[in-house]
């Protein structure tokens, strides 16, 4: 009982992580006007896509913020009415690895990307990033990621042209094979 976070805890830390949340998003909303230039094949200009994935992210963080805020007074605890220190330090711990691993992911797949390929480090990356958020099926994992990776594909390459990071060295080669089979 003694470890356990009290309500006004984790509010306090759900208000801080929305917040870093919302402070995020609207820096990078207001970096969006510095090379939102009007480009002749895109009639809604460089910024548009940038500011859609911000507006999804704002909505999440809001989300998360709203249910994180409902569910902050609630503690586990046992017939008797006491706590479960166990199973709370558990969730803690494997809650705090996965906090990590939910931030540090984006940065590796962003750096393998530019290194190995758009086309070959998503499909990866995607099905690693669905387990690491909650998906336990296989079946789930293995239908979202195609699903996912068609429609970037599909979107990026076949309707509006534009150019995914192809790697470097022998995965540019690879990823250019992959392209013009695609094409």
């Amino acid at each position: 009982m003694a470890g356990a976070p009290s309500p006004d805890r984790n509010r306090l830390a759900s208000l801080i992580e929305a917040g870093g949340w919302l402070a995020f998003v609207g820096l990078a909303f207001f970096y969006t006007f510095q090379f939102d230039g009007p480009l002749h094949v895109y009639k809604w200009g460089a910024a548009h896509w940038p500011r859609m994935v911000l507006l999804g992210m704002f909505i999440a963080a809001c989300w998360l913020l709203y249910f994180d805020w409902l569910r902050s007074g609630m503690t586990l605890r046992d017939d008797n009415g006491e706590e479960d220190d166990e199973t709370s330090g558990t969730l803690t711990i494997s809650a705090r690895v996965r906090m990590i691993l939910i931030f540090t992911v984006p940065v590796i797949y962003t750096f393998l990307m530019h290194k190995m390929g758009f086309l070959l480090v998503t499909p990866f990356f995607l099905f690693f990033y669905m387990w690491l958020m909650g998906v336990q099926r296989l079946r789930t994992r293995i239908i979202v990621t195609i699903g996912i990776y068609t429609a970037l594909v599909v979107v990026f390459v076949k309707l509006i042209f534009t150019y995914l990071p192809p790697g470097a060295g022998i995965f540019n080669a690879f990823n250019g094979k992959i392209l013009g089979l695609l094409t």
